[in-house]
């Protein structure tokens, strides 16, 4: 994004199911994020330690790849508009995973 890309290196990640087996080695659950049909994020339980995997903007989770994650969440709504954009919807999981951590 911009502003980030600029300010971190990037990183090229394997193949999913490398990636998926590196990060459960090192301690990470995986949450897919959806637009619909996860369970509410404010009322999951997620681990200490987690990897948000996010869709891309227009296409959305590819469910697949969500299958394969350990869950699967969703930040409720209203319904009067489909989902947040990426960078927002990050903002919002990243902020509720913090809130419980203090």
């Amino acid at each position: 994004a911009e502003g980030g890309a600029e300010a971190l290196p990037l990183v090229q990640l394997p193949d999913d199911a490398t990636a998926m087996a590196q990060l459960r080695a090192a301690g990470f659950g995986l949450a897919a994020t959806l637009v619909e049909g996860g369970q509410d994020v404010f009322r999951a339980e997620l681990p200490a330690r987690l990897v948000y995997v996010m869709g891309a903007e227009s296409e959305g989770m590819d469910r697949a790849l969500a299958s394969q994650c350990d869950q699967q969440v969703s930040i409720p709504g209203s319904g009067a508009v489909e989902s947040l954009n990426v960078a927002s919807a990050t903002a919002v999981l990243l902020a509720q995973w913090a809130s419980r951590r203090s």
